[in-house]
């Protein structure tokens, strides 16, 4: 397998190439993005009627369960990201059809939605609720260092290669896991780091019934930044 000829030097070194330019690449809308929720966990503690309206999404979340979640999260990373699309010139636009992106989009994202809440979920049952630096710390680093390497970004990475390959698995054929780890999912792990970090420390700061309504929100600004930031890197290629 060709990977094989490849050194392990030389693998760790193109890994950390590739993550360096997911760093560089998602510094500014990282950045925009924690100041946007710092500025609603603010608006939350702070000011009644915002804590009001953060109050009806819990109480929905609450009551429509995963469902809300399902919906949320494809609403957020699907229909927002095709309406955003309208905004932006034809030849920024990628070649695939809007029905094969519904298709794709809005079941993942949907059952990934549903996949955090159920992860919050645990995290709560096992560490309670974030009354303390120290229990919030626990789910951050529970978060990042377990879900996001061990299943959140592989599932995400090999679900796009295999969307991206006609959704077949020739985008698989040839690499060793190792090396595909290194290469395809560790600088998309770096980048996820660096922006989500701050965010669910947000999060997890914020009552148990507020987790899955501000992931959405977050998820919805990430989206849109991202998809203005893949086409403006798809138009200098």
């Amino acid at each position: 397998m060709k990977d094989h000829s490849r050194s392990k030097p030389r693998l760790l070194w193109l890994a950390w190439e590739a993550a360096l330019a997911a760093l560089r690449a998602n510094l500014l809308p990282g950045l925009l993005l924690q100041a946007v929720m710092a500025v609603m966990a603010a608006a939350y503690f702070l000011n009644p009627s915002s804590r009001a309206a953060f109050g009806a999404l819990a109480v929905l979340r609450s009551q429509w369960g995963l469902v809300f979640s399902f919906i949320g999260t494809s609403a957020a990373s699907v229909i927002l990201p095709e309406l955003l699309r309208l905004l932006l010139p034809a030849k920024l636009h990628d070649n695939s059809s809007l029905t094969t992106r519904l298709l794709f989009g809005i079941p993942f994202w949907g059952l990934i939605g549903m996949q955090v809440d159920l992860f919050y979920r645990l995290q709560y049952f096992l560490f309670g609720p974030s009354v303390c630096a120290t229990v919030i710390v626990k789910k951050v680093l529970v978060d990042a260092f377990l879900y996001c390497p061990l299943l959140a970004m592989p599932q995400a990475v090999c679900a796009f290669v295999w969307r991206d390959h006609a959704f077949t698995a020739r985008g698989f054929l040839g690499h060793h896991p190792i090396t595909f780890y290194a290469l395809k999912i560790f600088p998309v792990l770096m980048a996820n780091w660096m922006v989500w970090i701050p965010l669910v420390s947000i999060i997890y700061s914020l009552p148990a019934a507020l987790g899955v309504p501000f992931f959405i929100i977050a998820q919805s600004f990430w989206v849109m930044v991202f998809t203005t930031l893949s086409s403006s890197h798809g138009n200098k290629a």
